[in-house]
C-alpha cells in the first residue's frame, strides 16, 4: 500500500534503503502561508517550519514521500512547530522569496517569524530529525540566531549608482559563470530553468557590438538544448550533459535530468529559434518542432492554454526499472506498457506568458503561422477568463483536470494579483503586438501596464512588490523581488515605447534603481538574466521599426515582415498613422532611435542593411 502511495507521488525505490516503517497515525498539520499561522506560532511560542516547492520536483516528491511520513518527523513538527507549506509556482512571490534555496526549500523561523536557518534539497529522516532536534534545544535555551543569509527586503531607498555601471558589473558577474566550454553557465552548463534569460543576454550583447566569441558561446547555449531532447515524445529534460563530460553512472545513457517542466520547453523553444536566425540550419527547426509535439500532444488545455510539468516516473513503475531507464526505452509503446507520467495541470498565468514569448520567438525565426496561431489562442484564453475587471490577471484558477490531480500539495488559487502573473502576461501580449501589428494585444497590455502600476508600483521609490501586502507584512516585510522586476522594467519600457504614454516613461528606469543595490547584485548577479536584459534595454536605447502610411497597402505588409526578420532583441515594430512621421504616398519605414533615424524605407529588401548602422549604440558605454 505505501509503494503504491509513493508511485503515485512520482518516485521511485530504486537504490532507496527503507529503515523499518513503522506506519503513522497521524499527519502534518499543515498551515497555508497566512497571518494565523503566524499568530498561532508566535501565541504558542513555536518554531515556524516553512516548506516551500512545487509539484514537478521530484525531490519535493522524495521529501514528502519519505520524510514528512515519518512518524517521528510528525511527532517532533505537530509538538514544536507551527509547519506551513507553500507552492512555489501558485504562490510566485513566496517561491520568489526563498528561491535561493532552490527546491524543496526548507525555511525555520523564530516565533516572531524572523529567520533563523534555511536548507536547501530533500532530506531523509536520519538526517531531518537531528536539524528538528537542534532547532528544538535552542528554542528551549533561547539560543536561536537570526540567519545572515535571510531574504532581503525592499530596500527603503532607489540605488544612485550610474545604471551603466549597474550593467556592467552585472555583465562581469554573469560571464565569470559562463561556461565557455560547453556553452551556458555553470559546471554542465546547459539547459534549465535559469538559462533562458540569461541566453537571451548573451545574444542580445553579441548583436548589439557585433562580437563574435559572445555568438559563438551563444550558438553553444542554443546546441546544448539539441541534446535535451525526448526523441519520442518530444519537449526537453531539465538538463542534460555534453557526451564527453564525465557524469555520474545513473545518468548513463540517457544523460540528462528526466524532468519535463513547462519553463524549460519555453526556455528551449527561444534558445532554437534564436539558433535558426544566427545559421539557419535545420536542426534548430526540428528542435522547436519537438518541443512543440510534446507541448501540443501533453501540455495544451483544450482551451490553447499550458499546464505546468510532468513528473518523471509513471505511478507504476517496477520496482527493477529505475527513472532513467523508463525514459530510454525507445518507443511511445514501450513506455505506455509501464504507464505514462503524470501531468500536473495546474495552468499558471506567469509560465503561460512565457511560453506565449517563446512562441512568437518561434514565428518570427521561422514563418511558420501556426507558432503566431498558438500563441494567440493562449492569450485570449487568459484574456477571456483570467482578466479581473480591475485590470489585473489571476495567476491560477481551479481546473476539473488539476482536481483530479494526485498532489502533495493543494492547488492555490489566490484572487490577488502577483506581479510575475502580470508582467510575463503583459510581456506576452506586447511580442504578439510586435509579431502581428495587431492593436488589440497592445490595448490589453495597456490595461494590464495601468492596473499593475496602481495595485503593485511604490510610488515612493520606485519598484514593485511581489503581490499586494497581506495582514503576513506586518510580520514578514514585504519584497521587491529582484528578477521580477527587471521583467517589468522591460515589459514598461516597451510599453512606454508603444504607447508613448508619458505615464510610463520613467517607470523601468525606477524599477532599477529600486532593487539595483549593490548587496543585491552581488547576490543575484549569477542568475540575473531578466534584469540584465532590461539594464541593456535602459542604457543602450531602444530601435523602433515604424511602418507608416496606409496599412492595407501590400508594401506596408512587405516592410512590416520584413522588420519580423531583423534580429534585433531592442526592436519595437508597428504600423503608424502619418503624423510623427509623413505620408509619402507610398508605405514607408522609419528605422529610429533617441539619437538618429534611417531615410525612408520604401524597398523592403533595405531593411536589413538600414537596420546594421543601429548595432552598436554610441551610448553603451
Amino acid at each position: 500500500m505505501q509503494r503504491s502511495w509513493l508511485r503515485a507521488m512520482g518516485l521511485s525505490l530504486v537504490g532507496v534503503v527503507f529503515a523499518p516503517i513503522v506506519l503513522a497515525t497521524e499527519s502534518i498539520d499543515w498551515h497555508h502561508w497566512e497571518i494565523e499561522a503566524f499568530e498561532r506560532a508566535k501565541a504558542e511560542d513555536k518554531i515556524i517550519l516553512v516548506s516551500v516547492g512545487m509539484e514537478g520536483c521530484a525531490a519535493c516528491g522524495r521529501m514528502e514521500a519519505l520524510t514528512y511520513t515519518d512518524s517521528g518527523v510528525i511527532e517532533r513538527i505537530n509538538k514544536n512547530f507551527i509547519a506551513i507549506e507553500v507552492d512555489a509556482e501558485a504562490r510566485p512571490d513566496i517561491g520568489e522569496r526563498y528561491s535561493d534555496w532552490a527546491w524543496p526549500a526548507t525555511i525555520f523561523m523564530a516565533p516572531d517569524a524572523t529567520q533563523v536557518l534555511a536548507i536547501r534539497g530533500n532530506r531523509l529522516p536520519r538526517n531531518f530529525k537531528p536539524i528538528l532536534d537542534d532547532l528544538i534545544a535552542k528554542q528551549a535555551a533561547g539560543k536561536l540566531e537570526p540567519d545572515p543569509k535571510s531574504p532581503y527586503a525592499a530596500p527603503p531607498a532607489p540605488a544612485e549608482t550610474e545604471l551603466t555601471r549597474v550593467r556592467d558589473d552585472l555583465r562581469a558577474q554573469l560571464d565569470r559563470s559562463l561556461n565557455r566550454k560547453y556553452g551556458g553557465w555553470g559546471r554542465s552548463g546547459i539547459g534549465g530553468e535559469q538559462s533562458g534569460s540569461r541566453l537571451r543576454h548573451l545574444y542580445m550583447r553579441a548583436h548589439m557590438y557585433d562580437d563574435a566569441e559572445l555568438q559563438a558561446l551563444a550558438l553553444k547555449g542554443s546546441a546544448g538544448f539539441l541534446n535535451s531532447i525526448d526523441r519520442v515524445w518530444g519537449g526537453v529534460y531539465i538538463a542534460s550533459f555534453p557526451a564527453e563530460m564525465e557524469v555520474p553512472e545513473r545518468f548513463a545513457g540517457l544523460r540528462a535530468i528526466p524532468e519535463k517542466r513547462i519553463l524549460v520547453q519555453s526556455n528551449a523553444i527561444t534558445a532554437f529559434a534564436f539558433g535558426y536566425q544566427h545559421t539557419s540550419e535545420y536542426r534548430y527547426l526540428d528542435g522547436i518542432a519537438e518541443v512543440d509535439r510534446y507541448l501540443r500532444n501533453w501540455m495544451m488545455a483544450p482551451d490553447g492554454t499550458f499546464y505546468t510539468n510532468q513528473k518523471s516516473e509513471p505511478p507504476d513503475l517496477p520496482r527493477n526499472m529505475s527513472t532513467h531507464d523508463y525514459w530510454l526505452l525507445d518507443s511511445d509503446a514501450k513506455r505506455r506498457a509501464y504507464g505514462t507520467p503524470p501531468v500536473d495541470h495546474a495552468i499558471y498565468t506567469d509560465k503561460n506568458g512565457e511560453v506565449i514569448t517563446a512562441y512568437v520567438f518561434a514565428y518570427e525565426a521561422t514563418g511558420n503561422e501556426a507558432y503566431l496561431a498558438t500563441a494567440e489562442k493562449a492569450a485570449r484564453a487568459i484574456l477571456d477568463k483570467r482578466l479581473r475587471p480591475e485590470g489585473w490577471v489571476v495567476q491560477a484558477m481551479p481546473n476539473e483536470a488539476a482536481d483530479n490531480d494526485v498532489r502533495m500539495r493543494p492547488l492555490v488559487t489566490d484572487e490577488k494579483p502577483f506581479l510575475t502573473a502580470q508582467v510575463w502576461f503583459g510581456t506576452a501580449l506586447l511580442a504578439l503586438h510586435r509579431a502581428s501589428g495587431e492593436t488589440e494585444w497592445l490595448a490589453a497590455a495597456d490595461v494590464i501596464g495601468k492596473a499593475t502600476l496602481e495595485q503593485l508600483h511604490d510610488d515612493k521609490v520606485g519598484g514593485f512588490y511581489a503581490t499586494v501586502p497581506d495582514a503576513t507584512a506586518a510580520i514578514i516585510a514585504p519584497r521587491k523581488p529582484f528578477e521580477g522586476n527587471g521583467t517589468a522594467a522591460s515589459f514598461y519600457y516597451d510599453l512606454w515605447l508603444y504607447t508613448k504614454d508619458d505615464t510610463y516613461a520613467s517607470v523601468a528606469e525606477d524599477a532599477l534603481r529600486a532593487v539595483g543595490q549593490p548587496d543585491i547584485i552581488r547576490r543575484e548577479g549569477r542568475i540575473a538574466g531578466e534584469f540584465a536584459v532590461a539594464l541593456e534595454k535602459v542604457t543602450t536605447k531602444y530601435v523602433e521599426f515604424s511602418v507608416v502610411g496606409d496599412r492595407s497597402h501590400p508594401n506596408a505588409k512587405a516592410l512590416f515582415d520584413a522588420g519580423l526578420d531583423v534580429f534585433e532583441p531592442r526592436k519595437a515594430l508597428h504600423y503608424e498613422a502619418p503624423g510623427r512621421y509623413p505620408d509619402r504616398g507610398m508605405p514607408s519605414m522609419y528605422i529610429c532611435n533617441p539619437d538618429m533615424c534611417s531615410i525612408p524605407i520604401t524597398d523592403p529588401a533595405q531593411v536589413q542593411k538600414q537596420a546594421v548602422a543601429f548595432r552598436a549604440p554610441a551610448n553603451s558605454g
